[in-house]
């Protein structure tokens, strides 16, 4: 199951069910001239429609975005997932990271608007259960923000867990002490914004894109990163975005000297040059997504993969030198794709 020289392999989280007709996680290649061959379901799953690996590469993460929702573990074997542990989550779980060190996996609840950590042992198996941060709060848009809808979580260099809060119009800021979230500070967004997910610059800056207001932030941290301030704003795409725009996912490309964004509605990826070491971004060029409905995306080095969840695909790009992705071959074939990560 391993890999030839010049090729990648990546896990695919899908939709199931009701939600969607994937049927778990799946296993893709890249080979070495950037086409895809054909994905291989490595473990069947109720929704694992978003993923994350252990520092050590050989557990893999998955939440089961239900009602009642759940976290999984599989242990990574030559390709193949044996899962190894289950955790449960709150309502609708949508999104988890590893803090860098591997002590813990964030888990952000979407439903029932928590956040959760989930203490890891040294080889990324589950080591206790989840303390858990309640969220609080609402914006304007009554039909997505009628309570907290925890969204992300990124890391930030002096070990502080940021988090976004959709429905709350907040990145909230939480220290790991002891197995247990200690909220040390809340950052005030534009009502009605609905930040979704976010990233750190190399730079210190904290870029967050916003679903509802189609929109990225740049957030300079103060006191640390207990606390934030807008610095820039701009819009998450090169053209008018309009209003059936939705924006979904936010990256560092390679070198950190762009962003990309993906926005649903549009069913566009946006390059952002990164202006002043993080302090500002500048869209650059909209492409279209290679789908329908683009959700999550990754970029590895010169090459980006794009999860189209509505046209069951999973498109690649090149990314030339001035930033530009551009499409590499025929989009491949996977049901209700929407997170990728590399393997």
């Amino acid at each position: 199951m391993g890999v030839r020289v010049g090729e990648r392999a990546f896990w695919v989280g899908t939709y199931t069910g009701g939600a969607g007709g994937g049927a778990g996680v799946y296993r893709a290649v890249r080979r070495a001239d950037g086409s895809l061959a054909a994905p291989r379901l490595a473990a069947e799953a109720a929704s694992p429609s978003y993923l994350a690996l252990h520092p050590g590469g050989s557990v893999l993460y998955a939440v089961r975005e239900e009602d009642a929702g759940g976290v999984l573990a599989y242990e990574v074997t030559g390709g193949r997932l044996r899962e190894i542990g289950r955790r449960a989550a709150g309502a609708l779980p949508c999104h988890l990271s590893v803090a860098p060190g591997g002590g813990h996996l964030v888990v952000a609840d979407y439903g029932s608007g928590t956040v959760r950590a989930v203490p890891l042992d040294p080889d990324g198996r589950f080591a206790g259960d989840p303390d858990a941060a309640a969220g609080h709060g609402s914006g304007p848009r009554s039909d997505r923000q009628e309570g907290p809808h925890a969204h992300a979580s990124a890391h930030a260099p002096d070990g502080t867990v940021l988090t976004t809060d959709l429905g709350a119009d907040l990145v909230r800021s939480f220290r790991i002490e002891r197995g247990a979230l200690r909220l040390t500070g809340e950052t005030p967004l534009p009502a009605g914004c609905g930040p979704r997910h976010l990233v750190v610059h190399p730079g210190g800056y904290v870029h967050v894109v916003t679903e509802l207001a189609a929109t990225v932030l740049v957030l300079r941290p103060l006191d640390g990163y207990a606390a934030l301030e807008i610095a820039a704003e701009s819009p998450a795409t090169a053209d008018p975005a309009g209003g059936a725009a939705q924006c979904a996912a936010i990256k560092l490309g390679a070198g950190a000297r762009y962003v990309y964004t993906s926005t649903r509605g549009t069913d566009v990826v946006t390059a952002h040059r990164v202006l002043d070491g993080g302090a500002a971004l500048e869209p650059v060029a909209d492409v279209s997504s290679g789908g329908s409905w683009p959700r999550d995306l990754h970029v590895d080095g010169e090459w980006m993969h794009v999860a189209n969840e509505r046209s069951d695909t999973i498109a690649t790009f090149r990314i030339g030198p001035d930033g530009v992705p551009a499409p590499a071959g025929t989009p491949l074939g996977v049901p209700s794709p929407v997170c990728v990560i590399p393997a």
